[in-house]
């Protein structure tokens, strides 16, 4: 299979510098004329990101930078979506998937500017375009797997990776590898140095991921009896599974409690119970990125984080579960979206309340507009 064209989308406030590692692998790899580039600004990002975009274009990189100005008016395109993207939210990076249906790439990596290039990011990603691939696929018999464990972490504790249930921390599942082959979809890249924790986890047990631990020398897939939260944090996906890939709108008070920080985690879920509905695959393992995060106020994560962490303890138990239709992505995604309106009516405790299922209602209305917008373009 020859190398597909790739488009990497993030969101930054920073300057830049995140894609110099990103350029470097591709020039090693070969990849370069058939890279694409969007980075999407919001109204905190620096003049110098800009004067960044500017010199990677001049060393022949195909690259787009759009103003906010710019975003508005490519968003107008699309109706009532133009009104769901907020401003000063990672809920932008929406606009640089979109943008990216529109290139010719069937690979859509997505990237956080704190997430660096350190091996062979495009080889691996372009995995998602394989229509047969052969590997071990874990099954566990609690249906989660913890990705973490494929980490060498110091200090020696198990941590779990942001947005894992809490009810199933305690639990030991049995793990079992086959070998099985099948069409991959999706690739989930791991993260040294910092691997992707909650803000409890950093309060209380802050660790180091050192190194990778591939299960017998490389990456698996993962069984599609088996779960684990997906971030956008180094992510791939094929060009047909971005319509799945709506980034979760943020920011809303649910009984009291801000909720941030989990727009990634919800689309990852949504999207992986779409991958697994069609019978398609999802590698895990490499690339793997060095984390270097960003500053971070854990205390002010953790009010942000916990709200969404209560709403999800319920919709984990129910989702693998869920029965939904539909013969493409697209048609599967407003199934999931009819499936999650009739399921949050039932949910019950502390959280849910009618402003909690109401914003729940909102997100699977924004679930549908994502779907008009990508079939607007493709």
């Amino acid at each position: 299979m020859s190398q597909p064209n790739t488009c990497i989308v993030l969101t930054t406030i920073n300057a830049g510098g995140i894609l110099d590692g990103y350029c470097k692998q591709a020039e090693a790899e070969g990849v370069k004329d058939g890279l694409q580039i969007i980075v999407i600004p919001d109204r905190k990002t620096p003049n110098e990101l800009f004067t960044k975009c500017d010199q990677v274009r001049a060393q022949g990189f195909n690259i787009q930078c759009p103003t906010v100005e710019e975003q508005d008016a490519y968003l107008k395109k699309f109706g009532a979506l133009a009104q769901l993207v907020p401003y000063n939210s990672d809920n932008r990076r929406n606009i640089g998937y979109l943008m990216s249906l529109e290139t010719d790439c069937e690979v859509l990596l997505s990237i956080d500017d704190d997430n660096y290039a350190i091996s062979e990011t495009y080889k691996d990603m372009a995995s998602v375009c394989s229509d047969s691939m052969t590997l071990p696929a874990v099954h566990s018999s609690n249906r989660w797997f913890n990705f973490c464990d494929m980490l060498e972490i110091e200090p020696n504790y198990q941590v779990f990776p942001r947005g894992y249930p809490y009810h199933k921390r305690t639990e030991t599942p049995e793990l079992t590898y086959k070998e099985e082959t099948g069409k991959v979809r999706m690739n989930v890249g791991l993260w040294l140095h910092e691997p992707d924790l909650d803000a409890i986890t950093w309060l209380a047990a802050p660790v180091r991921a050192r190194s990778f631990k591939p299960h017998n020398g490389g990456s698996i897939f993962l069984g599609n009896d088996t779960w684990s939260p997906i971030n956008t944090q180094n992510t791939g996906l094929h060009r047909d599974l971005t319509v799945t890939y709506y980034f979760v709108r943020m920011g809303y008070p649910l009984a009291g409690l801000p909720i941030d920080r989990y727009g990634d985690i919800f689309s990852g879920y949504l999207s992986q119970a779409c991958v697994k509905h069609m019978g398609d695959r999802i590698r895990v393992g490499t690339p793997v990125a060095d984390h270097k995060r960003n500053a971070h106020n854990y205390m002010r994560d953790l009010a942000g984080e916990l709200a969404c962490i209560m709403v999800l303890e319920p919709i984990l138990e129910w989702l693998p579960e869920a029965k939904l239709e539909g013969n493409n992505y697209a048609d599967t995604y407003l199934s999931l979206a009819d499936a999650i309106d009739q399921q949050v009516v039932h949910f019950t405790g502390q959280i849910w309340n009618d402003a909690t299922r109401g914003y729940f209602h909102q997100m699977t209305y924004c679930m549908r507009e994502w779907v008009k917008a990508c079939r607007q373009i493709s």
